[in-house]
């Protein structure tokens, strides 16, 4: 842990410094930022250095215009609300059971199954923190920095019961030639476990930052459907996460995501980050 003098300084560093300091106390070595050759590497310069387009496709709320323009309204999952403050009014005519997010940043999301076990008065002041939360001064991944917040209210995905899992395809574009590995996380908000398959669904020996799952999920019933649609996001990008879910036969998008855990997210074995940072140049 950082002494609250140091964290002050580390906070006040140039963007490129900071991150090179994050870089290497996760790695124990300074990132290459001149000829990067590792995954999180080239993550790592995008923190500082992203496209322009990239602000707009992070923001939660403005990328389902762009999703219903390339693969169709009908992947975006059913919007309740949009706001910048939560209202008496505007929570009265929620439903019982939805997600609640803010658009700018990660991590500020929450599952609610039942209404009547929270109150006005607590998500007020849960989505009034998050839009008051600077995620560019939190983060210093510098296309968050324009996104201006707000909240959004979604439909509840259910899949037989249960809260379906996150699959998220890591799509690397090298001039045309294109590699997709999928990312499953199991019971986000429990036990948090994650594999990784290839797009046949043959499960992968690659470890990202969490333990493998017992059991391995069974090949989504609509995989190549998410193979195309995957492919087709990411056709115009290098590199991107296009993430899905699969509830009562059907697939939705959840987001893009051009620098997923800040590229900080150790994986094994160790040649995965050498693997996967040749298969796009930035």
């Amino acid at each position: 842990m950082l002494n609250p003098l140091v964290r002050q300084a580390f906070n006040l560093l140039p963007d490129m410094l900071y991150h090179q300091l994050k870089y290497a106390r996760v790695f124990k070595k300074w990132p290459n930022v001149a000829q990067p050759t590792t995954f999180s590497e080239k993550i790592t310069i995008r923190n500082f250095r992203p496209k322009t387009i990239y602000t707009n496709l992070a923001d939660k709320f403005k990328v389902r215009e762009y999703i219903a323009n390339t693969i169709g309204e009908k992947y975006l999952i059913k919007l309740h609300a949009v706001f910048g403050e939560l209202t008496a009014e505007i929570y009265s005519n929620l439903p019982d059971a939805f997600v609640i997010k803010a658009n700018h940043g990660s991590g500020f999301n929450l599952v609610v199954h039942d209404k009547s076990d929270t109150t006005f008065e607590q998500l007020s002041a849960l989505t009034r923190y998050w839009t008051k939360t600077n995620y560019y001064k939190k983060s210093r991944e510098r296309h968050y920095k324009k996104i201006q917040p707000c909240i959004l209210v979604e439909h509840l995905l259910q899949d037989e019961g249960h809260i379906p899992n996150d699959i998220k395809f890591h799509c690397f574009n090298r001039q045309g030639d294109m590699h997709i590995f999928i990312q499953v996380d199991y019971d986000r908000f429990g036990l948090h476990r994650r594999d990784v398959f290839d797009t046949d669904w043959n499960k992968t020996d690659i470890r990202m930052g969490l333990p493998n799952n017992p059991t391995p999920m069974p090949a989504p019933k609509n995989l190549p459907e998410m193979v195309a649609l995957a492919k087709r996001l990411a056709s115009d990008f290098n590199y991107v996460r296009v993430d899905f879910y699969e509830a009562e036969g059907n697939v939705y998008f959840g987001e893009l995501t051009f620098t997923p855990g800040g590229g900080l997210c150790k994986m094994y074995p160790e040649n995965v980050q050498h693997q996967w940072g040749s298969f796009f140049t930035e």
